[in-house]
């Protein structure tokens, strides 16, 4: 009897799939399986791609996006009370890292902005695995607790997001701090309304922003290109624009768009309009339609959850993943300045790849089924 019993007990691994959320899963499968294939066409200028011959796109992007399965399948299979007890360490370890950025001689400069650290095998932009554990963060702070007062928790939370955005403001990277501030104000609305610590929030963005854009020539540049594009060169905006016109419905087919051979940055920044020229309205409707229906799903299981930490992580983390995506395409589609903003698993690079891959699997790892 015992022998029956014991083989009836469910395993690790079926455990996992019959708690995990079937309809995310498939999602980021589908996400990654379509960053794989636009691999095949995205040719980026970077020196290792250069120096070794027998790696091209294709191979090193199919092993960031290996890993990144790997990633967040690994991480889904966590549990809750171990993912509260060591990610405050984890987001001080990766707020260390993202503090070397701005120390000379460690930052690695690229186009008037220190964001990346140089790793010989890869070039790391800390910001992008930052943001995840940021929204796991703050879900800890501003969780309710009866022995928590208001004053702190929102105190505890302005100063990491105080911490972050000043190290973003003199790096500069403009884009990266709009997203921490979604993370952030959105955490902050769902957890308590405060008046007056909106405003201050208001008043700290704006006056963030006008120091970034007086002090930084890169920023400048691209605001008032955007504004005020007959005095500026916006050859790569009529580009894009020019792919997404070219691509039409149905799109031009895999591989055979031009935008790519164009721009430097294609296979990152705008790898929306690769999207839009080879596969048409249709490819860019499905891309963005994916995206739609896992922030849906996120959210309705953010609102079914009675754990108010959950509920702020989904919250914050669905927030974060569609905020990026949106701003992306929008940069594409010449509907805002230029951001520097990848698409979430579709762009090619390590970090971009390994800190969505970690939001994914933080997502898949708060959406179990619960069991009371």
């Amino acid at each position: 009897m015992s022998e029956d019993k014991n083989n009836n007990e469910p395993t690790i691994l079926s455990n996992w799939w019959f708690n995990i959320d079937k309809q995310l899963l498939v999602c980021f499968f589908i996400l990654t399986f379509f960053g794989l294939t636009m691999s095949f066409t995205i040719k980026p200028g970077g020196p290792y791609v250069d120096q070794v011959s027998f790696m091209n796109a294709f191979t090193i992007q199919s092993a960031y996006l290996l890993f990144g399965v790997i990633v967040f399948i690994v991480l889904s299979f966590f549990e809750l009370k171990t993912l509260k007890r060591w990610s405050p360490l984890i987001f001080l370890f990766f707020l260390a890292i993202l503090i070397l950025t701005i120390i000379p001689g460690f930052g690695l400069e690229r186009k008037g902005s220190s964001r990346w650290l140089d790793l010989i095998i890869i070039t790391l932009m800390p910001v992008e695995l930052i943001k995840p554990i940021f929204c796991i963060g703050l879900a800890l702070i501003l969780e309710n607790k009866i022995e928590n007062t208001s004053g702190i928790k929102y105190f505890y939370s302005s100063v990491l997001y105080l911490l972050i955005a000043i190290i973003l403001i003199l790096q500069p990277d403009i884009g990266q701090l709009a997203i921490i501030s979604s993370i952030f104000v959105s955490s902050f609305f769902l957890s308590g309304f405060s008046f007056v610590a909106l405003v201050g929030i208001i008043f700290f963005g704006l006056v963030s922003f006008m120091g970034i854009y007086f002090l930084n020539f890169n920023v400048q540049n691209r605001i008032n290109a955007f504004f005020s594009p007959e005095q500026y060169d916006i050859s790569q905006v009529n580009r894009s624009i020019n792919a997404f016109e070219k691509g039409g419905f149905f799109g031009v087919g895999p591989g055979e768009g031009q935008l790519k051979n164009m721009l430097q940055e294609s296979h990152t920044d705008y790898i929306f309009a690769v999207i839009g020229e080879e596969y048409g309205a249709i490819g860019c409707l499905i891309i963005l339609f994916l995206f739609f229906f896992i922030a849906y799903r996120i959210f309705q299981r953010a609102y079914n959850e009675r754990d108010h930490f959950i509920q702020l992580s989904l919250f914050s983390l669905a927030v974060y993943l569609s905020f990026q995506t949106l701003v992306h395409c929008a940069v594409n589609l010449n509907l805002i300045p230029s951001t520097g903003m990848t698409l979430p698993f579709i762009s090619y690079g390590g970090s971009s790849i390994l800190g969505i891959a970690v939001t994914l699997g933080l997502i898949l790892l708060l959406t179990k089924k619960r069991h009371i």
